[in-house]
């Protein structure tokens, strides 16, 4: 069972998993929510995350803004909070979603689900966080404590942590952005259900028309593509656009390492339910080889933040071949899509 430990006023659960960059999990919400169901004793794996919520099989981006927002959870379904609700339904768990109020009641709620020994799911918080994970407070819960990626970035927080490693925040209302309360545990779908209603969903988001301004799935890839080698977007002797332009395409690049999730999470459909066999097995082998894409296009421009790769991106030809490799992904991933596509059709689903 979740224990509470209480020190004078501060109330916080031992021990929850940390969720970090560092790991390999770069989303935010799918690594905070695997960390909250472990704690309460949930045997949930990331790629089974990924791929329920469909951050395994998003794309979003915003044609000729190369916008930093790209990356967040929020902006790839016409309903913001469904990967969030979808996760939610797979893990068989009730949930609350609020938007901020009023910090009293705010603090009240969060403090409740504490004091109970259920970590709380947060917007924001500490740093432009897509999602942290509360475990604790000080102070009456004028500070929150918990997990976030950015904890350790001075530029998005430069408080002293607590003694067990969790941030401490205070002024945390100011940029609370939402938060998660986890309810009751629910009887569970089967999982063939699960799957199937999350790939039904997965397909959706790479057929995907446009999510308000953003293109979506396989159309966003091929804008992205086409904006590598529209030269309006490089100019030359403009070094600090160039490198702002260099972020964009860092964070793009997470969202398709986001989908190398897709392959772990698809076999492991095909180990819980063979009648996956032989469709699933094809997509996975799809996703596999999006993954040697992926890792090849480092040695072209690789996302992390190294001088060689960002200079590489001054350099049209290397944008070419870049821009190339995109749409390679693109098309395995085509035809990926297909093979679950046709899985749904045999499974009436589709």
């Amino acid at each position: 069972m979740p224990s509470v430990h209480r020190d004078n006023q501060k109330v916080y659960l031992p021990s929850v998993r940390k969720v970090s960059w560092d790991t390999g999990e770069m989303s935010e919400f799918a690594s905070c929510f695997v960390s909250a169901m472990q704690y309460l004793g949930e045997d949930l794996s990331y790629p089974f995350v990924m791929g329920t919520s469909g951050v395994a099989f998003r794309f979003t981006i915003a044609p000729g803004e190369w916008d930093f927002g790209n990356y967040s959870i929020l902006n790839f379904s016409t309903d913001p909070y469904e990967p969030v609700s979808r996760a939610f339904a797979a893990a068989g768990y009730a949930h609350t979603l609020h938007m901020p109020g009023s910090f009293q009641e705010d603090s009240t709620r969060i403090m409740a689900s504490l004091d109970r020994g259920i970590p709380v799911l947060a917007f924001r918080v500490v740093g432009p966080s897509d999602c942290v994970i509360l475990t604790g407070y000080d102070e009456g819960g004028e500070v929150l404590m918990g997990w976030s990626t950015y904890q350790d970035i001075p530029q998005d927080h430069n408080i002293p942590h607590d003694v067990t490693g969790y941030f401490r925040k205070p002024g945390w209302h100011e940029i609370l952005n939402g938060y998660v309360l986890i309810g009751d545990k629910l009887e569970r779908p089967p999982l063939r259900e699960i799957y199937l209603d999350a790939l039904k969903w997965g397909v959706s988001l790479m057929r995907s028309s446009p999510v308000g301004k953003n293109a979506a799935g396989l159309d966003g890839l091929q804008v992205w593509a086409n904006e590598m080698i529209d030269e309006q977007y490089f100019p030359a002797g403009n070094d600090e656009l160039i490198g702002w332009r260099y972020v964009s395409v860092a964070i793009n690049m997470t969202m398709l390492r986001d989908h190398c999730l897709a392959e772990p999470f698809l076999r492991q459909a095909i180990l819980d339910v063979p009648e996956f066999h032989p469709e699933l097995t094809l997509a996975a082998d799809g996703y596999g080889e999006v993954a040697r894409i992926r890792l090849g296009m480092d040695s072209l421009i690789a996302d992390n933040f190294s001088e060689p790769s960002m200079r590489a991106i001054h350099d049209p030809a290397v944008r070419r071949l870049y821009a190339q490799e995109i749409l390679r992904i693109r098309d395995v991933e085509a035809e990926a899509v297909g093979h679950i596509e046709r899985l749904l059709e045999r499974s009436g689903k589709y």
